[in-house]
């Protein structure tokens, strides 16, 4: 069932109403460090990442299309922020390019993971070190950390909360 009072939602979650150029009515955003960035900021950011990973693996866009099943034209759309990027294309980008979708987000919007510009590198610099962890020692870290805050730990892996962070 849908709450009733979407304005609330709006507050609570700090969302602004703002204009967008790749939409034709007001949508609401949630401010990063610079404020409300367009979504085809966010775009041109993810295509630049794109190409630095792409030339980080010394591929050119021809052998990035073929594997993704494009001609490299196409592809290239996606480095110049010509083509929208779906999430399963960034998906499957990720697997071919070595890279975690957590990168690109970061990338992209990095206030998805603090409040301020280094709250949300350090928690960006935590989470790629966990993830290189061996499951062993993961295992380990989560137990460790869910005896820290024992209030939110099962739980939260349930419910995640919602919280201004995400990520």
């Amino acid at each position: 069932m849908a709450i009733k009072d979407v304005q609330a939602y709006i507050d609570r979650h700090g969302l602004v109403e703002t204009e967008d150029s790749e939409v034709d009515k007001p949508i609401w955003r949630k401010p990063g460090f610079g404020g409300v960035r367009g979504l085809l900021e966010i775009e041109e950011e993810l295509s630049r990442f794109l190409r630095e990973r792409r030339d980080a693996q010394n591929l050119n866009r021809e052998q990035v299309g073929m594997m993704v099943g494009l001609h490299q034209e196409i592809y290239a759309r996606h480095e110049r922020a010509g083509a929208k990027l779906r999430v399963a294309r960034l998906l499957h980008l990720a697997e071919l390019l070595d890279f975690s979708p957590i990168e690109a987000i970061y990338a992209a919007e990095p206030q998805f993971f603090g409040e301020t510009e280094q709250e949300a590198e350090t928690r960006y610099k935590l989470v790629m070190r966990m993830l290189d962890l061996p499951a062993a020692t993961a295992q380990n870290l989560l137990r460790l950390v869910e005896e820290l805050s024992p209030d939110t730990g099962a739980e939260n892996a349930a419910n995640p909360p919602d919280t201004k962070r995400r990520g």
